[in-house]
């Protein structure tokens, strides 16, 4: 799993503030126990120089230490079943003064030597998940919500396809897409009038790719390209448009929404093409939502951005009557 440094620290953060709450915790229920029984803390002041005990009684000892060693065992586990029966005795669990960890594997430290411990896993892919959902309605938005009873039946004259048909198709292919995500993913561009499903099935696959452990970047191509020009002129917060445009190119998987609402300009184009060309060159997967036909890209943009646009990208056309209008009158 390749994860994303910032989302990494703050797991990382959060565990430690875990693991530091729990010894706090400890040492408060120590506290009290050795208040009610003060004969408990002789007992952990002895246990804890068993260690020093049997180095010592191996270096006196000058041949075979085994003798010392065993007795210095045998007094280890009275003195720990008399601490049990005092623990006991105060009404307390066995595990009272022990510290509980979320993870026994790796106590909460996120790694088992160098490699990351399984718990680290599932807290970054949920971190993950709760970051897209402050930013996408990933609750109500994704494949098991989906309805088909939206689309239409009746092909359309000019495909020969119905809405039902094409949304279905263009379903199963985000679907596989989601759940066969990878590294080495190609890229999709989904394209139609508005209101058809584009951006309710990009936040499907956005949900179910950072489940699965992925950092998924989403944004409309409006607030891309405004970092691009602050940035590059200034009037706005620096700091966070730099910070915004490192996920956009660093993510596992970029979703850009919207693109041709944006103001276009030649900087517009040029910051584009340049998001566009790192992630292509670099082979991090895109996808791309608009409501322009094949037959814009070159006129709104530039010939090589239509050429990447057409050629490196898988296309799913939507159609049929907006979804959003058909809510609004129940039907």
């Amino acid at each position: 799993m390749k994860f994303q440094k910032d989302v990494l620290s703050a797991v990382l953060r959060e565990m430690e503030r875990s693991r530091n709450d729990r010894e706090q915790a400890l040492s408060g229920r120590r506290q009290e126990v050795y208040a009610r029984a003060p004969r408990v803390r002789r007992i952990d002041g002895e246990l804890q120089s068993t260690a020093a005990q049997v180095i010592r009684a191996s270096l006196e000892a000058g041949g075979d230490p085994a003798e010392a060693i065993a007795a210095l065992r045998e007094r280890n586990l009275t003195l720990q079943e008399e601490r049990r029966q005092l623990i006991a005795g105060l009404g307390l669990p066995a595990d009272y003064l022990e510290i509980r960890y979320d993870c026994p594997v790796c106590s909460d430290m996120g790694y088992i030597g160098s490699e990351p411990c399984e718990c680290l896993k599932l807290r970054y892919t949920r971190k993950l998940t709760e970051r897209l959902s402050a930013i996408l309605p990933i609750q109500d938005q994704n494949f098991e919500a989906f309805r088909f009873d939206y689309y239409s039946d009746t092909p359309d004259a000019r495909l020969g396809m119905s809405p039902r048909a094409c949304i279905q198709y263009n379903f199963n292919k985000c679907l596989a897409y989601a759940q066969q995500f990878s590294l080495d993913s190609g890229n999709l561009l989904l394209y139609g009038s508005a209101g058809l499903g584009k951006t309710f099935l990009s936040t499907c696959i956005a949900k179910t790719v950072s489940e699965r452990g992925f950092s998924v970047a989403y944004d409309t191509a409006i607030n891309i390209l405004a970092s691009y020009e602050t940035v590059k002129f200034g009037g706005g917060d620096l700091d966070a448009a730099k910070a915004a445009i490192r996920r956009w190119e660093d993510a596992d998987l970029l979703i850009m929404d919207d693109l041709g609402t944006e103001l276009s300009t030649s900087f517009t184009t040029s910051a584009f093409y340049q998001l566009l060309n790192n992630r292509l060159m670099s082979r991090r997967p895109m996808i791309i939502n608009t409501n322009l036909l094949p037959e814009r890209y070159e006129p709104q943009y530039s010939a090589a951005i239509a050429s990447r646009l057409m050629g490196e990208f898988t296309p799913l056309r939507f159609i049929g009557d907006d979804i959003r209008r058909k809510r609004r009158r129940g039907s």
